[in-house]
């Protein structure tokens, strides 16, 4: 049976790690929540290659993944009531790290089938009319993001073949058949620019910017999502990630008045965006959503 709380549109966002909900997709998410759409987040890993106590690295003596992992998960949970989040799932597979050799055991090494079910399982519990989630470089070339995104679409596929889900619209009675649409967090090279340029200017030498790679031309990005009303909402989800280094620089950076007005960008995937110009909500023309 359709409940009241499955009627609401609903944002699925599937990240890799704490903290990237409030470096890639905070304002996103924040500016759904307040609008009283269900903001549903999962995050695939349990971050326990992050920094440790004191700063310490994967590797040192001083680092303890279980430790860096309940940390992180802590913090994770003050950013998504920072977001107005409604709910949080964490999937906690062991976070793969950046290291050039990687345990069997982490994410990215894992058999997918099994999180692929999970993925799906998930997305017919909370039935979201968008999902948004990494493109095939894991924008970082992050090998857990990489992962994520495999595991994301593989998901979605299935939900398609099977022709979506059966969702009851907020505005009368009739129900309609759901296939979810897919975006991909995407960054301007124009936008990447203007960042760097900030981080540059108020951060130390050899703090972690973002490159210059993870850019993709203007003229690809499909949707741009006004988010200046809820910077503060970012920066504070950004601030209880406080014991990892780059979320740290991060908010240093964007703490500054921004140059332009704040944009999530993405790209759509699926159904492919046709128009002329940009969309601006990532629910334009979904039936149901006022």
């Amino acid at each position: 049976m359709t409940t009241p709380e499955s009627r609401r549109p609903t944002l699925m966002v599937v990240h890799a790690h704490p903290d990237d909900e409030a470096s890639q997709t905070g304002g996103t998410l924040a500016r759904y929540a307040a609008a009283g759409f269900r903001t549903v987040l999962i995050t695939c890993t349990d971050g326990g290659q992050g920094d440790g106590a004191g700063g310490a690295k994967p590797g040192h003596h001083r680092h303890d993944p279980e430790q860096v992992a309940a940390r992180r998960s802590k913090e994770l949970a003050l950013s998504a009531v920072a977001l107005g989040i409604t709910d949080l799932i964490q999937l906690e597979y062991p976070d793969s790290g950046m290291a050039e050799s990687v345990d069997e055991t982490a994410f990215s090494k894992l058999d997918g089938e099994p999180i692929v079910q999970r993925l799906e399982a998930l997305m017919h519990d909370y039935q979201p009319d968008v999902v948004v989630t990494y493109p095939p470089n894991g924008l970082s070339y992050h090998p857990d993001h990489i992962r994520t995104h495999e595991l994301t679409v593989a998901a979605l596929a299935r939900i398609k073949q099977v022709g979506g889900f059966e969702k009851r619209s907020r505005t009368d009675a009739a129900s309609v058949r759901v296939v979810p649409r897919l975006y991909y967090i995407a960054v301007s090279v124009s936008r990447l620019k203007t960042l760097r340029a900030q981080a540059e200017a108020v951060l130390e030498p050899g703090a972690w910017i973002p490159p210059l790679e993870i850019g993709v031309a203007d003229d690809t990005v499909t949707t741009a999502v006004n988010v200046s009303a809820f910077w503060a909402e970012k920066l504070r989800a950004l601030a209880a990630h406080a014991s990892q280094a780059d979320a740290a620089a991060l908010l240093h950076a964007l703490s500054v008045p921004q140059r332009q007005d704040p944009v999530g960008e993405y790209v759509r995937a699926d159904p492919p965006w046709a128009g002329d110009r940009q969309e601006d909500d990532l629910f334009t023309g979904i039936p149901g959503v006022l």
